[in-house]
């Protein structure tokens, strides 16, 4: 006890930090995001931020804590795309948690021990409420939603007509299979529409966004596929004129006008690339030989630099192979593009590894590290420039490649505010990701802080049962609290209270029901809105790892380790 005394005597400086810097994020967590202006002191250009990531990725952290949770955040962020506000909320109240059992005298193992019950506790609430999909395949579409099973009838109207049509001189039953497919096709679409609302999340106009892009992969009805999806990003137009295109869309410079021009309507020749497309490039592993001198004895060499001999090779081997594109992942050599325009070659560089993928497969060319590795083999064939729209204001254009049988499609996303762009992006890919998690893990969690308030209600419950821990009880009513903090801060944000004391009124009468035998509220706010079930257990998970792992550091740093100390087994490593 004598060094839990050490440590509640002393601040734990990384707690709070973690704390102060969770609490900067509050205005996140919810449908009704208050998103702070954030200005680039070297360019001077103005960003709207709207989430814990943009936030994080846009101030200085210069402290170990911040640069922790950073890195926590963003590993939330690239597999889920949501799920960033619960995780930022929840390391800071539960830091709080810590701190305040610190300095209640309870040593850090048994915080450890009973924070990780009261996350079990959760876990296994998660678990036994979630609702299968199949539930929300009932639900009325609201009237955001309803325009677009309306227009999927209308499609489905117009194939069913076309259909006819062909097959006037066929037997009956080819008409019946037809009818069959279709109404199938159009029952899925329905069904993905429910769940999409459900999950929406008060981002209506950029979920149907995301349900357009996934009627244009018709393979995929049942499950969109994410990685064919794609986005980009025109200033210039009014956010009403987003939509969607098959196929792969990019901007490209006014200057590549003429290249497009001069290839439009033709079937075109594709090279991929998987890495930079310039002399100095080597692929990852590569190892340059050492003390190597390169030596000659003529004399007369031409002055012709290792670049512009690498620069021939390269339009020698494009002009050989009749190549009209190269799509690049990473950075294309300025001199080479310029040399390519005059030889009627589009380069378009910073393509996602999965695009490259979709193209390889579907026109049959081969991914190389060096464009110089090209042969007939490599070659992909195939390729259309769809309609192209010139932005000049903007010096940019607009152009669409598309071969057959792809199901990339592109989510053009527009306003008139740039400064919003980034924040209209982050919402597509949010709604793609929690459509796509939910449909793959077939089954739901309400939304609206209704699991958090059946989290504080067996917290409550497990503390009256008999404990190893004598201080178990502590620590999970002081995690019951922190989760009547999120709930509360929800329902501020959510415009269903006034203020945090009349949220924690209302929640408190939400017990005080569940004690006398009736049943909670499906949501604070009494909306139907859902949250996908593993998004939400990875983010409540990765907030206590966090949590814990700077405990752990602070404890060393305030009492240090002993030499012989069997403490080594407590630790935790980045």
């Amino acid at each position: 006890m004598s060094g839990s005394a050490t440590v509640a005597q002393r601040r734990h400086i990384g707690l709070q930090q973690l704390e102060a810097i969770a609490a900067t994020t509050h205005g996140f967590l919810g449908p009704n995001k208050r998103p702070k202006f954030m200005q680039d002191e070297d360019s001077r250009d103005a960003v709207l931020v709207s989430s814990c990531s943009r936030l994080l990725e846009r101030i200085e952290l210069d402290g170990s804590i911040g640069q922790l949770l950073h890195e926590t955040v963003q590993a939330q962020q690239k597999i889920f795309h949501s799920g960033t506000g619960t995780l930022v909320f929840l390391a800071g109240v539960w830091s709080r948690v810590a701190l305040e059992c610190l300095n209640r005298g309870i040593t850090v193992l048994d915080i450890k021990t009973a924070m990780r019950k009261g996350l079990e506790v959760c876990l296994k609430v998660c678990k036994q409420s979630a609702v299968s999909v199949e539930e929300l395949k009932e639900h009325k579409p609201t009237s955001a939603f309803k325009s677009e099973i309306q227009e999927t009838k209308l499609q489905n109207m117009d194939v069913k007509l076309s259909q006819n049509l062909k097959l006037t001189l066929k037997h009956s039953r080819h008409f019946n299979s037809h009818d069959a497919q279709t109404e199938n096709t159009q029952t899925a679409l329905n069904d993905v529409t429910r769940i999409a609302q459900a999950v929406s999340h008060g981002c209506d106009s950029s979920m149907r966004l995301v349900l357009k892009a996934c009627k244009l992969q018709p393979k995929n009805a049942q499950n969109m596929d994410i990685q064919k999806l794609v986005t980009c990003l025109i200033p210039s137009l009014s956010e009403e004129k987003s939509h969607v295109l098959h196929g792969f869309v990019t901007l490209l410079s006014v200057e590549q006008a003429s290249v497009v021009r001069h290839l439009q309507a033709q079937a075109l020749n594709i090279a991929l690339v998987n890495g930079d497309l310039c002399d100095k490039y080597r692929h990852v592993g590569f190892n340059r030989l050492g003390n190597v001198v390169h030596i000659t004895d003529c004399a007369d060499m031409p002055s012709v630099s290792l670049e512009e001999r690498w620069m021939e090779d390269v339009l020698r081997k494009l002009h050989e192979f009749s190549i009209d594109v190269v799509l690049v992942s990473g950075m294309a050599n300025v001199k080479l593009k310029d040399r390519v325009f005059g030889a009627n070659v589009l380069v378009i560089e910073g393509v996602k590894t999965s695009i490259l993928k979709e193209f390889s497969i579907c026109t049959g060319a081969v991914l190389v590290s060096y464009i110089t590795q090209i042969d007939e083999s490599c070659v992909g064939r195939g390729v259309t420039l769809g309609p192209w729209r010139d932005f000049s204001e903007n010096d940019l254009i607009m152009v669409s490649i598309v071969t057959a049988g792809t199901s990339l499609v592109t989510a053009v996303i527009c306003s008139s505010v740039p400064a919003k762009l980034q924040s209209l992006e982050d919402q597509f890919w949010s709604c793609a990701y929690r459509l796509h998690q939910a449909l793959a893990d077939g089954k739901v969690l309400r939304g609206a802080g209704a699991v958090e308030l059946l989290c504080i209600q067996q917290l409550h419950q497990s503390k009256q049962t008999e404990m190893e821990n004598p201080h178990e009880g502590v620590v999970l009513e002081l995690m019951a609290e922190a989760w009547m903090d999120y709930v509360s801060t929800l329902m501020l944000n959510s415009g269903s209270v006034g203020s945090k004391a009349e949220a924690w009124t209302a929640i408190a009468h939400q017990m005080r029901l569940h004690i006398n035998g009736e049943a909670v509220a499906q949501g604070v706010d009494g909306i139907s809105v859902y949250d996908n079930v593993t998004v939400k257990s990875e983010a409540w998970r990765r907030a206590l790892d966090l949590v814990f792992l700077v405990l752990q550091s602070d404890t060393e740093i305030i009492t240090g380790v002993s030499e012989g100390e069997n403490v080594y087994r407590e630790l935790m490593y980045l």
